[in-house]
């Protein structure tokens, strides 16, 4: 399970996401450079939802009962929320705007990664 958990976050930092509108050849590359980052954040919280399922939830937030289809539910729309809000905000913006929240959204998906690797170390939860 670990190594297709790595093998997908591998894969995940190769693919671009459709590029926005096309401008100056910097704008470009830092909104393709976003783009990425939005696969790579979804990429890896699906990552985590897959490690995560049928084991007991930790985080409060979600209930704390085994994981399953209404906490990725959750999950995934949360995620989708943000990055919405992220491409809303940024999309009149410069291409620093554009490269700051990449940085983070990698970040973030390096953060998701980890969680999901330390996942396939926890045992399933009993019935």
């Amino acid at each position: 399970m670990r190594k297709r958990i790595v093998i997908l976050l591998l894969c995940s930092t190769g693919l671009f996401g459709q590029s926005f509108a096309s401008g100056s050849k910097l704008a470009s590359r830092s909104k393709q450079l976003l783009a990425a980052s939005f696969a790579a954040v979804t990429t890896a919280e699906m990552a985590d939802c897959a490690s995560s399922w049928g084991k007991m939830e930790a985080n409060p937030v979600l209930g704390q009962s085994r994981f399953g289809i209404g906490h990725t539910g959750i999950k995934l729309g949360i995620v989708s929320a943000i990055l919405t809000g992220q491409y809303l905000f940024v999309r009149h913006r410069g291409p620093t705007t554009y490269k700051a929240l990449a940085i983070a959204n990698f970040a973030s998906a390096a953060a998701l990664g980890a969680v999901a690797y330390r996942n396939t170390g926890v045992p399933k939860a009993a019935n």
